[in-house]
């Protein structure tokens, strides 16, 4: 087990047959994949190209998890389900990359990294 794991979340998966909605978004329902998984989660310094785009700005998030024997995928929705005072509890974060670490599939030391990017109105204009 790594340590510093001191978060726990769950994923859940947006159903890919989902029908638009009238304004022209998916209106899928998500459905539970994984719970309980222990995980750490940090935030990442957005580019400074990011941030002088404009009005939307992209919080970004880099997570580690164990074990590294799930099926995440990119797009699955990240929801963080404890510790309560963190930013991102009870939210859904679109996890945007997953990379499997390259440690032999047996070793217990095995991890998935995950990178999570959430966007965020400007208040300006």
């Amino acid at each position: 087990m790594i340590q510093g794991l001191n978060c726990t979340c769950s994923i859940y998966r947006t159903a890919s047959g989902a029908s638009d909605d009238d304004i022209g978004g998916q209106d899928g329902a998500r459905s539970l994949v994984y719970s309980g998984i222990p995980c750490r989660v940090s935030s990442v310094r957005p580019s400074q190209f990011s941030r002088e785009q404009g009005r939307e700005t992209p919080k970004l998030y880099n997570v580690i998890l164990q074990p590294a024997d799930r099926a995440i995928r990119e797009w699955d929705d990240f929801y963080l389900t404890s510790p309560s005072n963190h930013e991102i509890y009870h939210k859904y974060v679109p996890i945007e990359g997953v990379q499997i670490d390259s440690i032999h599939p047996n070793d217990p030391r095995r991890h998935i990294e995950l990178t999570l990017k959430k966007i965020v109105r400007s208040r300006a204009g």
